[in-house]
């Protein structure tokens, strides 16, 4: 019989899967071995040219809660998959300035949110919870974070993928604009309790993002059919 065959390679695959989603949300290359190095490295400490430190951020923290380690989780799982909405984009001829400018600039911020997020969720492991949260402002999330609000499907995605400018602008600008509002619902959940200090300026960062890319998302709509 070939079930116990079959019934392998299912296994294989779904760990497989698992396997990379963990080393996406690392930023960690699927090619690599190891992902501590997805670890930022020491930062210029002000104590001189030839000092290093670790960031404060980076320290461990025992006032870090289960919901601020599930809030970095949830932010590393928006920004990849913002950063790869706009690169999907950006691979296509013939976008108009307004979103080639935009669709860059998200790839540039992304990139520097995501190392000081990256150094969290590696630093404040000791606080991930055991299962999904099933209360609280990360409850419903899933156990890859799929089940987020905002957060694209396949479906949406691969119309993206296939689309020629100006659809595909106005394909990514949509995309773009649900997925912030699935952020900015989190973060007013988060910021409605007591997060940690670094979680609290960051969510308040992210709210002032999605506040001035919302006329730039719209100027892209009008823009296009």
């Amino acid at each position: 019989m070939r079930r116990p065959k079959t019934v392998a390679v299912l296994a294989a695959a779904i760990v497989a899967a698992v396997a990379g989603a963990t080393l996406a949300v690392l930023g960690v290359p699927l090619g690599e071995s190891s992902p501590a190095k997805a670890v930022p490295s020491a930062r210029p400490s002000p104590d001189g040219p030839g000092a290093t430190a670790s960031s404060p951020s980076a320290a461990i923290d025992d006032t870090v809660t289960a919901d601020d380690y599930c809030y970095v989780e949830a932010m590393i799982y928006y920004r990849v998959k913002e950063e790869e909405l706009a690169q999907t984009l950006l691979r296509k001829d013939g976008l108009s300035p307004a979103a080639e400018a935009f669709a860059k600039r998200v790839v540039g911020d992304d990139v520097a949110e995501l190392d000081d997020l990256r150094e969290w969720y590696v630093s404040w492991a000791p606080a991930r919870p055991l299962d999904p949260p099933t209360g609280g402002p990360c409850a419903g999330h899933g156990s890859d974070h799929a089940q987020m609000p905002g957060m694209p499907s396949w479906s949406s995605e691969q119309a993206l993928v296939d689309a020629a400018p100006p659809d595909a602008e106005r394909r990514y600008a949509e995309i773009v604009r649900a997925q912030n509002a699935g952020m900015v619902a989190v973060v007013s959940l988060i910021l409605d309790g007591d997060p940690h200090p670094d979680v609290r300026a960051s969510a308040e960062a992210v709210l002032e993002r999605e506040q001035a890319d919302g006329p730039l998302i719209d100027e892209i709509l009008r823009q296009t059919p």
